[in-house]
């Protein structure tokens, strides 16, 4: 059994590998996790300020976990010393998570004029996207405007204090935003 194999000489050059191999690292695997847990936050925190639907939040992140997976592997993955399906996942699992998260806090963050309603409803915990989910249109509501400035705003407030007031912004990427959800005080 032992005779089949020989060992090489030392002197003996070995052929060099054709494609470059990956490195063993724990990096990847490392923001992959803290990309899943960026994602979980900002799809829960910031998902449910935006009026978008769940199909179109599914849609936003295939986009962007395969975006990354155009990118060349051998100039690319290798160079930071992944494996093909490591890059793979990578892109899954950390490049597209931070870049759906980026989107959504932005879309959020970086909006238009905001737009005041009195919500009439006489329930503390109404959930306002749950209801334009449900029903395509927010609560019922009286629109009390749109204030130009902050004088303007902290007058329609005061009018309309102990009530359950809304304010929508149209978002940097097309999608509302509640910019304002103040419950009603009784």
């Amino acid at each position: 059994m032992l005779d089949r194999y020989r060992a090489p000489r030392p002197a003996q050059h070995q052929q060099p590998s054709v494609e470059g191999l990956a490195r063993e690292q724990t990096w990847p695997g490392t923001w992959m996790v803290f990309g899943i847990f960026v994602l979980v936050i900002s799809f829960w925190w910031v998902g449910s300020k935006t009026f978008i639907t769940y199909t179109a939040l599914g849609r936003w992140f295939a986009l962007f976990a395969f975006i990354g997976n155009l990118l060349p592997y051998k100039k690319i993955g290798l160079r930071f010393g992944m494996e093909r399906l490591e890059w793979f996942l990578f892109n899954l699992l950390a490049i597209g998570p931070f870049l759906f998260s980026l989107a959504l806090w932005l879309n959020l963050e970086v909006h238009g004029p905001e737009r005041l309603y009195h919500i009439h409803s006489n329930s503390p915990y109404m959930d306002v996207r749950r209801h334009w989910l449900e029903n395509d249109a927010l609560p019922p509501n009286t629109f009390l405007g749109t204030p130009a400035d902050d004088a303007a705003t902290a007058l329609l407030l005061n009018e309309h204090e102990g009530h359950q007031l809304l304010g929508v912004s149209p978002g940097c990427l097309g999608y509302d935003v509640i910019s304002r959800w103040e419950q009603s005080k009784d």
